[in-house]
């Protein structure tokens, strides 16, 4: 969960090892998973809210609010209200899709939100892509050319074998995903 392994997770929770140990974006990750506020987290875990240290420099972040579209719901809003996406990496047109199952673990994991440019629907080696398959509604795939020559969709976790449907429309390419974070 949120990049601790349960096994230390639960000795945080037990005491057997220390919350000090633990790095900040760790925390986030999990106050995330929580859905709490990291300030409340870190004050639960530490006693005390993270100070900012006088040197540092805080960079001001914009968010925009943007809704959801599932994975599994055909594209329809799951969260219709919106979450926030984080404006300097936004890209206007965009869609926001919530990650479901583990097909995609390490890169992505169940809950991730990921950024999608419905602009670029020509498949390239190595990309990510969000594809809507008649019958079985969304997926979300590396595609990965393999012996054949073909292009096929192929899932970064390896219990999970690759495959190539008869039929698919590429809603777009996977640039960004949160909250790991970090461009694709």
């Amino acid at each position: 969960m949120a990049g601790i392994s349960h096994t230390h997770l639960g000795n945080l929770i037990r005491g057997i090892s220390s919350w000090k140990e633990v790095q900040f974006s760790t925390l986030e990750r999990l106050a995330y998973a929580l859905d709490i506020p990291v300030n409340d987290l870190v004050y639960l875990v530490r006693g005390k809210v993270p100070s900012l240290d006088h040197r540092e420099r805080v960079t001001p972040v914009r968010f925009l609010i943007q809704p959801v579209r599932g994975l599994a719901s055909a594209g329809q809003p799951v969260d219709p209200e919106g979450v926030p996406v984080l404006a300097d990496v936004w890209r206007r047109g965009s869609l926001l899709y919530r990650v479901e199952g583990d097909s995609m673990a390490p890169t992505l994991h169940d809950g991730d939100r990921v950024y999608v440019d419905p602009s670029e629907t020509e498949l390239r080696e190595g990309r990510i892509y969000i594809c809507e398959i008649p019958g079985d509604g969304h997926t979300i795939k590396r595609v990965r050319r393999l012996d054949d020559g073909q292009l096929w969709l192929v899932s970064d976790n390896p219990a999970y074998r690759p495959w190539r449907p008869s039929e698919m429309r590429i809603v777009g390419r996977v640039y960004y995903h949160d909250p790991v974070g970090g461009r694709l």
